[in-house]
């Protein structure tokens, strides 16, 4: 079952030609993901007072259809890997029912500026 964001486009978000400029839909998968992870309890504040950063490793779009100012679209999240040090989320991002964009991103956890095994507490949250 999928983390559900929803959202609406700004008109700062778009670019001359009346649609979301590309860059734009990274910061949207970034705002699912700060949303799916307070939703379980465990914000990125959290993983900071911890003295951990999640730091992205790789990302992918694949763009089908424009988005416009005052569009809602819901990006829908879903853990696909999961290993001992990193994880793998993908997106969906839907306007009613069409998917416009699917995305991938990679993570890692880093503390002290060196990659670590995602710590025990923060792999349940991912899991549940």
């Amino acid at each position: 079952m999928p983390f559900i964001y929803r959202r609406r486009v700004q008109f700062y978000e778009t670019d001359a030609q009346g649609i979301v400029h590309h860059s734009n839909y990274f910061r949207y998968f970034e705002e699912a993901r700060g949303e799916f992870l307070r939703s379980k309890g465990f914000p990125y504040s959290k993983m900071r007072d911890m003295g951990l950063e999640v730091v992205l490793l790789n990302a992918y779009c694949e763009y089908k259809k424009p988005l416009f100012y005052d569009d809602v679209f819901e990006v829908h999240l879903n853990l696909e890997e999961l290993s001992r040090f990193t994880f793998t989320f993908s997106y969906i991002v839907f306007k009613e029912d069409i998917a416009v964009a699917k995305a991938n991103t990679k993570h890692c956890m880093v503390k002290n500026g060196k990659i670590v095994s995602i710590p025990k507490e923060v792999l349940e949250v991912l899991k549940d």
